[in-house]
């Protein structure tokens, strides 16, 4: 049975941490953990007692102090950095260009001040971190709805036997039937509805844009970290409510029952845009596009057959270490005899997409803007590439990449890529 109950929410010591400027923090948390298991197949439907989630918590944050520690590193060479393009403009004539030193003195300098604020951020996250675990089962949907509260939307929880944790969905003040759109919004591995909705605030924008937003969150694996199961055969739904297709098409189908929604669209980050793909696959009723960021599919998807067309937007940055925007094939199919069948490139997406709506992806394609997204990265490092009913797509199919020349697999993204990423969902009508 699914249960709705409208949000009534107490306030949060926790949602007082930095979301703004050190939204990518709480995203970090998921980052560390990612890569650990992108390819394992063992679930469990078990849920950890307190003891097992606080030692969960203490690990995720050993091995965030880890890798800020790595950041902290960083602050030191663009310290030295700064100090020498400092020391070279004080040096330099007004024609030898002392232009150009400024301009990378006052990125860096941007860029020092952003990994300083992260360094700050987490020790007051890991201060209040055993307030978070002690909230008890349930509390992420309370969280999540403490950070989205602020939109001034109306705050539903849609509870499923399948899920330790409510999903949340967000409806606009104004809404108008048949047509209002659906967003499902999909968190990365090891993370959850709260910290995603922190790292991407679309909530901020459902008024203003007249949309409704859904923040599931994925099932327990056997170390206890949510996660999406983008495969028809790993699982097991039965014993670990791992039919994510299933799970996700009846949440959408009972929030029908909140709001009569028209187009559907799906936004997912890592595990979650190999899940946005995976549903996309599937023929999900009512999915008009797909915007993945850092996550693809896999080589063998032999479920994405017949798939029919939908519009997609391919995020990735090119030094994302985590999933690679090359794709790695290196990994191989224990079921094929060796036959590698890992996960596929990022231009490989965009090739199957546009093939299934009658359309080709060309390698030459000439980007028609660029955009300045990641502000851990100096200038306009995102380029934009498109195709659609130029090259002969299917009627309103847009095909579309954002590579982020240097952007890593968590991007310091400002509203400005908030802004943009909803104006590509809400253009695919």
């Amino acid at each position: 049975m699914i249960i709705y109950r409208k949000s009534s929410v107490p306030p949060r010591a926790i949602a007082s941490i930095a979301f703004g400027t050190g939204r990518f923090l709480m995203m970090s948390v998921a980052i560390v953990v990612l890569g650990v298991a992108m390819s394992a197949c063992s679930r469990s439907g078990e849920e950890p007692d307190q003891s097992e989630r606080l030692l969960e918590l203490e690990a995720t944050v050993q091995a965030l102090e880890t890798s800020l520690a790595a950041l902290a590193a960083e602050n030191v060479e663009l310290e030295n950095e700064i100090d020498s393009l400092k020391q070279e403009v004080g040096q330099s004539s007004a024609d030898t260009g002392l232009g150009d030193l400024e301009s990378r003195l006052e990125q860096l300098e941007a860029v020092w001040a952003m990994k300083d604020s992260a360094l700050t951020d987490k020790e007051q996250w890991s201060e209040d971190k055993s307030e978070w675990t002690a909230q008890g089962d349930g509390d992420i949907a309370d969280l999540t709805a403490s950070i989205v509260e602020a939109s001034g939307g109306e705050i539903h929880f849609i509870e499923h036997p399948a899920r330790q944790d409510p999903a949340v969905l967000v409806m606009p003040q104004d809404t108008v039937d048949g047509e209002t759109p659906l967003i499902v919004s999909l968190h990365g591995f090891g993370g959850n509805s709260a910290d995603h909705a922190a790292y991407f605030p679309l909530h901020e924008r459902v008024n203003t844009d007249g949309f409704a937003l859904l923040l599931p969150n994925g099932n327990l694996n056997s170390d206890g970290f949510q996660f999406w199961n983008p495969t028809d055969d790993c699982c097991e739904s039965a014993k670990s409510g791992g039919d994510d297709v299933g799970y996700l098409t009846e949440l959408i189908e009972n929030a029908r029952k909140i709001g009569d929604f028209g187009s559907v669209y799906f936004f997912g980050y890592s595990n979650g845009g190999f899940m946005s793909y995976h549903m996309a696959c599937k023929g999900l009723p009512g999915l008009r596009a797909v915007a993945s960021l850092a996550g693809t599919s896999y080589v063998a998807d032999s479920s994405c057959a017949g798939a029919p067309p939908v519009s997609v937007l391919h995020i990735h940055g090119t030094e994302d270490s985590v999933i690679q925007f090359v794709g790695d094939e290196t990994e191989p199919d224990p079921k094929s005899d060796g036959e590698t069948a890992f996960y596929a490139s990022a231009t490989e997406m965009l090739t199957r997409w546009s093939h299934r709506a009658g359309c080709d992806w060309h390698d030459n394609l000439q980007p028609y803007a660029s955009f300045d997204f990641d502000q851990f990265v100096p200038g306009a490092e995102s380029q934009a590439f498109r195709i659609g009913s130029d090259a002969n797509c299917a009627d309103g199919i847009t095909i579309e990449l954002w590579k982020g020349n240097g952007s890593t697999h968590g991007p310091a993204y400002s509203d400005t890529f908030i802004n943009a990423l909803l104006d590509w969902i809400l253009s695919q009508e």
